[in-house]
């Protein structure tokens, strides 16, 4: 009895590992996707001369579903890649998408995520978290445009985080292949 109790652990162990692969694999290259993307063509997906931040969007998305640390580790990896190609503020970038991730994954234990305002307030809000957390730690950005600049892209990420978020979800149920496994 115990040797097919301890089979069924090794089979969902095995299948726990191969569902956490996929996920790493799969989320590296759209968070190296949106990077690319937002790098080379962010310009124009630009309203009123203000591209949003398609990693922050991701990071949200990926913390309201996954949670604080995944949410954490999603923002930090994102921080790196878009100073990285941007080459400049590496930190600045890693520090605050680290903190929205985080905050996401906070407020997705807090509220009640299926909630379909739940994906645009916290858009919102981290939205402004990040950007006001950048200003302080870059020391560079022009404080004279932040209003605007903060005002839009709070906007642009409350109209693409839920769109992001569903679509994500999809794709989460698409990996593990069985629904009830979904967190």
């Amino acid at each position: 009895m115990d040797s097919t109790r301890a089979g069924t652990d090794s089979t969902q162990f095995r299948g726990e590992k191969t569902f956490m692969a996929r996920c790493v694999i799969v989320g590296a290259v759209i968070t190296y996707l949106l990077a690319v993307f937002q790098s080379t063509l962010g310009g124009f997906i630009a309203i009123w001369g203000v591209s949003p931040d398609l990693l922050l969007v991701w990071t949200i998305s990926m913390g309201l579903l996954s949670g604080r640390h995944l949410g954490a580790v999603v923002g930090f990896a994102s921080g790196l890649m878009e100073g990285g190609l941007q080459q400049t503020a590496i930190g600045a970038f890693a520090i605050s998408k680290t903190v929205s991730g985080f905050g996401a994954g906070v407020l997705a234990g807090k509220m009640f995520r299926e909630n379909w305002l739940v994906p645009i307030v916290s858009a919102g809000l981290l939205t402004a978290v990040n950007e006001a957390l950048f200003l302080l730690l870059y020391r560079a950005g022009d404080w004279s445009q932040a209003g605007r600049v903060v005002g839009l892209r709070v906007a642009y990420h409350a109209v693409l985080t839920p769109l992001v978020f569903a679509a994500a979800g999809r794709l989460r149920r698409a990996l593990v292949r069985r629904p009830e496994e979904v967190l």
